[in-house]
């Protein structure tokens, strides 16, 4: 069965910072080769101007949870690359966003959640297709971090990457949808906010990890907790939205779907007109089981072709720049979390060509 590499660190967060640079050097070099190129393609952007860029989000990640800058810290003297580079990692959606000068497609996906009351088994599910440029999956790992007393976390991420999607030992998950404003702020960079919903035990706090600084750049985060409860926060830099699921589940693709989405200058779906489909799709398929949704219902709609080559599950095609969205986007991973169990099915690639592998805590709180 296909799969990420699976790494596991523990101990003061310099300590596994640097375990997890030694052991996923590899993956992190190719991280940075991949963003280099990436930058440059897609927005003219050189890896120097990055790093430039890079230095004034050192001072918001410290303030924001200084753990987390000693970890960034650990992983760069692990994984032998300066520590520059791995802060352009970290911030690579803003640094992309604030340089190219023009609105850029970065991360595309469709996440849901289901609470108890709506699914078969009586559990809290959450889960989505991590849609983005094929080139980085090779540096995509599984990561368990024990960081006691803060919750153990289990996450996919980009190597290097202190925060992504995943769940924690308290039954807090987290997904990710990008969003794009006209708003430009240097803030918190959102792979530093997602490592702070990771690290929070409640929802409530979770949501205050989100709201609590300037964030770098505009984004979802679909947050849920074993308790059977979950909450979409739609952010810009400045303000946010929550949306709580009324009928008993949430979707969330590329564009704003709060009330305050009168006000923002919604960018992303312009440059991204396929969220709108795939915002519609998930909510009928996902609505249509009523009170019988179940990961198997996850699997069908994750692995929907509707839109092709611009669908839930994306293979990488590509129409003309003047027939639809240019940008060359594939699922890299698919992933179901079951929160009620604490464990996720992951698929690597495609869900609709590879089998979904559980994953569950392994490491001692």
């Amino acid at each position: 069965m296909i799969s990420f590499p699976h790494f596991r660190v523990s101990g003061s967060a310099f300590e596994r910072g640097k375990q997890l640079g030694q052991l996923a050097k590899q993956q992190i070099v190719h991280n940075i080769e991949t963003y280099k190129a990436l930058f440059l393609e897609m927005a003219q952007v050189k890896w120097e101007a990055a790093r430039a860029h890079s230095v004034q989000y050192i001072p918001w990640i410290e303030r924001y949870d200084v753990e987390i800058l000693e970890e960034i810290k650990g992983i760069s003297e692990g994984a032998e690359q300066d520590l520059l580079d791995l802060i352009v990692l970290n911030a690579r959606s803003e640094i992309i966003t604030n340089l190219a000068g023009v609105d850029i497609p970065s991360d595309g996906c469709t996440s849901m959640a289901a609470v108890p009351e709506m699914t078969k088994s009586k559990e809290m599910l959450l889960g989505q297709n991590w849609d983005w440029n094929n080139r980085v999956k090779p540096g995509m790992i599984v990561l368990e971090i024990n960081q006691a007393p803060r919750p153990t976390i289990l996450m996919v991420t980009e190597a290097g990457i202190v925060g992504k999607i995943g769940m924690n030992s308290e039954g807090v998950g987290v997904c990710l949808n990008f969003l794009g404003t006209s708003e430009r702020e240097i803030g918190v960079p959102i792979h530093v906010v997602l490592r702070g919903i990771l690290n929070s035990k409640t929802l409530p706090q979770a949501v205050g990890q989100v709201a609590r600084l300037t964030r770098g750049t505009s984004a979802n985060y679909l947050i849920a907790h074993k308790e059977g409860e979950a909450l979409n926060v739609e952010t810009t830099p400045t303000n946010y939205d929550v949306l709580y699921p009324n009928k008993g589940w949430l979707v969330h693709a590329n564009h704003f779907i709060g009330p305050r989405k009168v006000m923002i200058q919604d960018t992303a779906r312009i440059v991204s007109p396929d969220t709108h489909l795939r915002q519609g799709r998930a909510s009928k398929q996902l609505g249509s089981y009523g009170k019988g949704i179940d990961a198997k219902a996850f699997k069908r709609i994750f692995r929907d072709h509707g839109g092709s080559p611009d669908g839930i599950c994306r293979h990488g095609e590509v129409l003309a720049p003047d027939l639809g969205r240019p940008l060359i986007s594939s699922t890299v991973f698919s992933i179901i979390m079951n929160m009620s169990q604490g464990t996720f099915e992951l698929a690597v690639g495609q869900p609709c060509k590879t089998p979904y592998k559980i994953y569950g805590f392994t490491l001692e709180e």
